[in-house]
């Protein structure tokens, strides 16, 4: 007997189906696995189209799609092959890929999961870290089901028959009901994270959870796959609609934070108080002017990375302006020893207005301000140091209304490059506000 055929003395059959299973009702399951691939891949076109233009979103996430076609592919297959003795084998291949592939599809969701819902604890890493290795020792129990045959088999006139016995029903639902409570642990652990998010998360495991559970009381439909392919589109839904919110109340933000009527004002009064004592002096600034308002509108318009030497002569404008307005209250000093890597657009010369305008300036003798590139441990470093008045971080932090700017920029690093922005500050002596870029996600790929 061939492994994973029937006849061996671990199974006990039953036929999925009452008796052999209905055509139609196989026809049925086609249709819906070919609806729900269609799903799929349109989701799965547009995310990756997303990854490729903006290098944004999350790659566990493209896989979780692409594994959960291959289940669909996979499962389509076997009901293709239910019921033809000569594709008997064929049915065992596909049905273990299926399993295998829902399997693994889960430990992506779990990590996308994580991300998404910024759960940080040591708790979140423990029960991703657990149920990885669980969903692992499932793919092995699926892998060796295709020998050994203890947990389904295919009949002698090709028909899927899973066992029903105790244990191994046990172990088949301890992989379904593990996923959930894993992942209701990591929704309850992202206390950060909005209630309709989590909320979004759990219903993504319990859709699948009572699939599973219908496909066992109710033999001859196939109701997993459907389930995993609605709780998608939930959770696609939910995150993409959360995410261009948040998209666009950061563009709104961050427009209001830049068309600073204050700084226009003094600009073109400190451009007059030129033109008649030195004209070219005034011909220059408002060049500068006019540089730093247009790069201002085309960040405005983009969340695509640039080039680090682009927003750092955004920054020179913006300095040259403030130089001709503070004169010797404020010295700058660039050592950039990297230029070649790129970051989002409006990440530096927001966090170089605040040093100038809150930190520098605020103090009666003026300071200095340093910006500073360079590679370390796999990153790119970007540093804003001044010696103004410093603030309490902790009370500044924990003040969300009060620096939506540094908010804004801290969100794009995160969502575009995967980076970091970090700050250290301490009162009387001065500011230090950190970018970190991963060297992958700086590069232009």
């Amino acid at each position: 007997m061939r492994p994973g055929l029937a006849g061996g003395p671990a199974v006990t059959a039953n036929i999925r189906g009452s008796g052999m299973p209905r055509i139609e009702l196989a026809y049925v399951n086609i249709a819906l696995n070919f609806f729900g691939f269609i799903v799929i891949a349109i989701i799965f076109s547009a995310c990756f189209g997303e990854w490729l233009k903006q290098r944004s979103g999350t790659k566990s996430f493209i896989i979780l799609l692409g594994f959960v076609m291959l289940a669909l592919m996979a499962d389509t297959v076997s009901w293709i092959c239910e019921g033809q003795t000569e594709l008997a084998m064929a049915t065992i291949i596909s049905n273990t890929i299926a399993s295998c592939a829902g399997q693994i599809a889960t430990i992506c969701f779990m990590r996308y999961l994580r991300i998404n819902l910024y759960t940080n604890s040591r708790g979140a890493a423990f029960t991703l870290n657990a149920f990885s290795a669980f969903c692992a020792l499932s793919v092995l129990f699926a892998i060796g089901n295709a020998f050994f045959g203890y947990s389904f088999v295919v009949s002698s006139n090709g028909h899927y028959v899973h066992s029903e016995n105790t244990v191994m029903v046990l172990l088949h639902f301890a992989f379904s009901i593990t996923s959930f409570a894993a992942i209701v642990l990591l929704a309850i652990f992202a206390k950060t994270s909005s209630r309709s998010n989590r909320v979004a998360f759990i219903i993504y495991a319990l859709l699948p959870l009572v699939g599973i559970i219908a496909d066992y009381s109710i033999h001859g439909i196939s109701l997993t796959y459907v389930s995993i392919v609605i709780s998608i589109l939930v959770l696609y839904t939910n995150i993409y609609l959360e995410k261009q919110r948040l998209i666009e109340e950061q563009k709104s933000a961050l427009m209001l934070s830049q068309i600073n009527p204050h700084f226009t004002y003094n600009t073109l009064s400190a451009i007059a108080a030129m033109c008649d004592v030195s004209p070219k002096q005034a011909k220059n600034l408002t060049i500068d002017f006019a540089r730093y308002l247009r790069s201002n509108i085309d960040a405005l318009s983009s969340e695509q990375r640039i080039p680090f030497q682009k927003e750092l002569e955004h920054v020179e404008c913006y300095l040259k302006i403030e130089k001709a307005r503070f004169r010797e209250k404020l010295n700058i000093i660039y050592s950039v020893d990297c230029k070649d890597f790129f970051i989002p657009p409006l990440s530096v010369q927001p966090i170089v207005e605040n040093a100038v305008k809150h930190g520098i300036t605020k103090r009666s003798e003026g300071g200095t301000l340093k910006i500073s590139t360079y590679i370390k441990e796999e990153k790119y470093i970007v540093e804003i140091i001044d010696d103004g008045v410093g603030f309490d971080v902790e009370a500044f932090e924990s003040n969300k209304q009060g620096h939506i700017g540094l908010d804004n920029v801290r969100s794009r690093i995160r969502r575009i490059c995967k980076g970091k922005l970090s700050i250290k500050s301490t009162l009387g002596v001065g500011t230090r506000v950190t970018i970190e870029i991963p060297c992958e996600q700086g590069r232009r790929e």
